[in-house]
């Protein structure tokens, strides 16, 4: 960008004003207190001007105010320091003036009037219809020309023989068997009953419900979702504490089978929801009942009814 600069040395004190000024390099320079003052009878505003000559601004020193411009804004060094704009920030726009009253309609103008229409000119006379032409003579008739004769029919051509039949082809090579369709589901749901008593006591952590005595085969090969549903009494275990189906591949690991149906409200009905079988449970396995207890002591559960069931 283009700075516009002329330097300008001043000083500024109270007092009556005189000054001593002498070319320098750059520049003029004035000693003493310098004022600005116009001539008598002077009609136009004082002012110092700045002009651009298209050169850097002079180095900061110090001791020394320095006026100049740059970058089309008026700068200033003060004892040394960096230059800076004298330009301070612009203050926020004020709010917008009230609207002024709407004047006084003026008079409406006097309509301009109707020119007379002028008289309407005379009908010309209808001129004389023309005669009727002559109709010319018919033209003669030619004569008829001869019929021409019919021509002799040919004769009927012969049929020939019937094409024998063609031998049948021998049946094709039997295509490539098609790929085995998806699993069937269950016809649903099944339904697997196993504890139906009045509740025990459980102890801390899980617990298999009726020991090794209440368990049961499973085939759920085809099976596509499983869910949990106990029915609680009385009693229930703290909170944290649930029941859910585990199945076995080996009959030594147990692997959660459903969800977790919770056992911490008496007197209801709770179930573990739909949910997808775990992937390696699709086969005929071993299934039991297990109850977790997230307290810290024995405690009763008034468990009735668990069922397993699946679609």
């Amino acid at each position: 960008m283009k700075n516009c600069r002329l330097p300008i040395m001043l000083s500024l004190l109270s007092g009556m004003s005189w000054a001593q000024c002498s070319t320098g390099t750059p520049g003029t320079n004035c000693s003493g207190p310098l004022s600005v003052q116009p001539q008598s009878g002077n009609n136009t505003q004082s002012a110092i001007t700045l002009v651009d000559l298209g050169l850097p601004v002079l180095a900061p020193a110090a001791g020394q105010y320095t006026l100049s411009v740059a970058s089309g804004m008026i700068v200033e060094s003060d004892n040394g320091n960096s230059y800076h704009t004298l330009m301070g920030l612009q203050g926020l726009q004020g709010p917008a003036g009230a609207s002024g009253s709407q004047g006084a309609t003026g008079p409406t103008g006097a309509t301009g009037g109707v020119g007379p229409a002028g008289p309407q000119g005379p009908v010309g006379p209808v001129g004389p219809t023309g005669a009727v032409g002559a109709v010319g003579p018919a033209g003669a008739v030619g004569p008829a020309g001869a019929a021409g004769a019919v021509g002799a029919a040919g004769p009927t051509g012969t049929v020939g023989p019937a094409g024998s039949a063609g031998a049948q082809g021998s049946a094709g090579a039997q295509g490539p068997q098609g790929p085995q369709g998806p699993a069937g589901t269950m016809a649903a749901p099944s339904d697997y009953s196993f504890y139906n008593a009045t509740g025990y006591k459980t102890g801390v952590g899980t617990i298999e419900v009726g020991g090794t005595f209440d368990r049961d085969q499973i085939d759920m090969t085809n099976a596509t979702s499983v869910r949990c549903v106990v029915t609680i009494g009385p009693a229930a275990l703290p909170s944290g504490s649930y029941t859910e189906a585990e199945y076995t591949p080996d009959g030594t690991n147990w692997f959660p089978l459903s969800g977790e149906a919770p056992v911490t409200t008496p007197n209801g009905l709770y179930s573990s929801g739909w949910q997808g079988l775990p992937t390696g449970a699709n086969g005929d396995y071993v299934v039991r009942i297990v109850v977790f207890n997230a307290g810290t002591v024995s405690a009763q559960i008034g468990l009735r009814q668990v069922h397993v069931q699946f679609k």
